[in-house]
């Protein structure tokens, strides 16, 4: 077959490169909602662990771990799946390397969650145990300095492309 005969490429990204304002605005808004989530966890409720007695501790943590997880779903999802699509369509330069850059915390917060507070919590759900709590609340920093920056880097990448239209670079 020679280059006369094959059919034209498609680009199969191009529909989403023509939603890319409402793209970027999601992930703000969802990357934003997890950085909310996450400073509320490490300055407020983490630390109130702590005050929740031992009696009630068990069952306080079975709902803390189910409601949260019914809170946080539908946002981490969301932030996920923009983010990957925003690598994939936006054009090559800044903006794609700051992409690719909160992809990369969104990866440092995944093991931070999977090495770090799952296993947390787990014990938790046993009982309190003061030197878990800790570790609970000094490892969440991770977190909470990555989603911080990741809501910095979605800020940015938003902003440009409103003020720059579709191609901004």
């Amino acid at each position: 077959m020679t280059a006369i005969d094959r059919p034209p490429v498609t680009d199969v990204l191009a529909p989403l490169r023509r939603h890319l304002i409402p793209i970027a605005v999601i992930h703000l808004v969802a990357a934003s909602v997890m950085t909310g989530v996450i400073w509320t966890m490490q300055v407020v409720h983490y630390p109130l662990l702590a005050f929740v007695g031992e009696e009630a501790f068990v069952a306080y943590e079975a709902e803390h771990v189910s409601r949260i997880g019914e809170l946080i779903a539908l946002p981490w999802a969301v932030e996920g799946v923009t983010a990957l699509v925003l690598v994939a369509i936006l054009p090559i330069g800044p903006l794609r390397r700051a992409a690719i850059a909160g992809v990369a915390l969104m990866a440092v917060i995944l093991v931070a969650t999977s090495v770090w507070s799952a296993p947390a919590h787990a014990e938790l759900a046993e009982g309190f145990d003061a030197d878990v709590h800790r570790h609970l609340v000094s490892t969440n920093w991770v977190r909470t300095i990555a989603w911080t920056a990741r809501a910095a880097i979605a800020t940015w990448i938003a902003v440009a492309v409103v003020r720059g239209g579709r191609t901004t670079a």
